[in-house]
């Protein structure tokens, strides 16, 4: 799985022209990336949240042409009535979460999971328990389509 997560990351990094490579390798170890510490960020906006408290935390690993993050958040279920701001892919590190389309299709990932929410998805994002995910978006659309 750590192989498939950093071969995802070195594609992603070297789909745009022009890229020029770090000058150190990011090491993307998803035992210390479940242990580390994360910064309180501000919650989801109540009016999404349907059950929960809402309590989130970030660590931004890497951020060039695409932003590698780890996010964190209480258990909780937020509906994403608004289609998702970018293509993200996900790496779950601890818990589950259960993503249900508007259309009523739903799947669950848990720990060691991964997977591709597209731009423009819209549905419920439930984390029934404690939730980690690895995430990689691409920078601009990170800085402009925050949830």
């Amino acid at each position: 799985m750590r192989s498939q997560t950093l071969l995802i990351a070195l594609l992603l990094a070297t789909a745009s022209p022009g890229v020029q490579a770090a000058p150190e390798f990011l090491p993307l170890d998803a035992d210390k990336l479940r242990e580390m510490e994360l910064e309180s960020i501000p919650p989801f906006p109540a009016e999404i949240v349907l059950e929960g408290e809402s309590e989130n935390w970030e660590s931004v690993l890497h951020q060039g042409d695409f932003v590698v993050a780890v996010f964190a958040a209480s258990p909780a279920n937020i509906d994403i009535n608004e289609p998702f701001p970018y293509d993200e892919f996900v790496l779950v590190l601890e818990g589950e979460v259960t993503l249900t389309n508007i259309d009523g299709g739903t799947e669950t990932y848990r720990q060691g999971d991964t997977f591709l929410v597209p731009k423009g998805w819209m549905g419920t994002w439930d984390m029934p328990f404690k939730y980690r995910e690895m995430i990689i978006v691409d920078t601009q659309a990170w800085v402009t389509g925050g949830l």
